[in-house]
């Protein structure tokens, strides 16, 4: 039997060959049958590779097709992203242009205020209150200070002094609320006075106060009270040992209440242990070393820091505590009286109450 036998065959054509060859085999030698057999089955392995690769072909052009909807979905994210970056520079740019009108309105406001404020000096000089408060403004008569350091030379706040001017406003409520709870006994030190707001305010209440600063800027440019609180204001370096003696009796002196407003944090950290020292040695056994710490940053017109060591508060707790001093949990002072950290307001513009991560007030007491 003669069979013609095209030169292409599919694999449906050649299982039905496979059939008339079983039957005309059917006397054949089991040899061939098993031959045949297993040609059977490789060409059923190939039927189902052709079935498979038709399956891929056709996974593969779906690929293709969500590959290029892909490229045009990141072609659009793409331009939508600089569509954003120039949006996000128009408002960069209006911002710059608001906080400029900020600034510049701020900066003409605290220009009345300080040219007001110098007027207020002037008349003040010559005030019948002013007179009446002689024996409280002039310190310089009972007390004396003692240090080898007049001038914190090496301070940034010396060389750079535009924040030495601050501490310009007068904490009415704060000096109220030490004479309610102390009395009016009492003798008030005020460290990094600026422009000596604090101090006057204790002497308008007939307290003894007295004010040191580590700058001579303020003094020597008659900023703030230091025109009219000559005899009550002095200079040094607090990182050095200093003290205050009685010049009748040459006894130490030592205060009931010590204030440092926006301070420490000025101080570098290998000198704050001596700063400590010096408080704990003026500070009465009962006296409270009350103040604020600001956690942000600030820097000079240069771009040199003001606030060299920021640290948080459980840090500067336990500065305290090696240093002999303690940070009181509970104690019976109102912070909303605080000098600092009330704002905004002039010269503070920071509120810990409202937003704590950008400082904190203590009240301290020797251990």
């Amino acid at each position: 039997m003669v069979m013609e036998i095209n030169t292409f065959f599919s694999f449906k054509h050649i299982r039905h060959l496979l059939g008339k060859f079983k039957v005309l085999g059917a006397g054949f030698e089991p040899e061939i049958k098993e031959s045949l057999n297993e040609i059977k089955n490789k060409i059923d392995g190939l039927s189902i590779i052709d079935e498979r690769s038709k399956r891929l072909e056709f996974l593969t052009s779906v690929v293709e097709e969500r590959s290029r909807t892909l490229e045009s979905l990141l072609y659009v994210i793409e331009e939508r992203s600089r569509m954003l970056e120039n949006l996000l520079i128009v408002q960069d740019q209006r911002s710059q242009t608001l906080e400029y009108l900020i600034n510049k309105g701020n900066y003409a406001a605290q220009y009345q205020i300080d040219q007001v404020h110098k007027i207020h000096i002037d008349i003040l000089k010559t005030s019948i209150s002013y007179r009446q408060l002689t024996s409280y403004s002039n310190s310089t008569g009972v007390l004396e200070l003692i240090t080898e350091f007049p001038i914190a030379t090496e301070s940034n706040d010396h060389i750079s002094p535009d924040s030495t001017i601050e501490g310009l406003l007068r904490p009415v409520p704060f000096v109220k609320d030490c004479i309610r709870i102390l009395g009016q006994e009492i003798k008030c030190l005020d460290l990094g006075t600026g422009a000596a707001g604090t101090v006057f305010e204790f002497i308008m209440n007939k307290v003894i106060a007295v004010g040191i600063d580590g700058s001579d800027y303020c003094r020597a440019n008659d900023i703030g009270y230091w025109p009219v609180l000559t005899n009550n204001l002095f200079t040094c370096d607090i990182t050095k040992p200093f003290s205050f003696l009685f010049k009748n009796t040459g006894d130490a002196v030592h205060f009931d209440v010590i204030t440092i407003w926006e301070v420490l944090e000025h101080i570098h950290e290998k000198d704050l242990s001596e700063l400590l020292t010096n408080v704990s040695k003026l500070l009465s056994v009962q006296g409270y070393f009350i103040g604020s710490i600001s956690l942000v940053e600030y820097v000079d017109r240069d771009g040199i820091p003001y606030h060299v060591t920021l640290k948080p508060k459980q840090w500067w707790k336990q500065k305290f505590l090696e240093n002999k001093l303690i940070m009181l949990e509970e104690h019976p002072f109102n912070e909303r009286f605080f000098c600092r950290g009330n704002g905004p307001r002039y010269q503070d513009f920071h509120n810990y109450e409202i937003n704590p991560n950008e400082g904190f007030w203590f009240v301290a007491q020797k251990l």
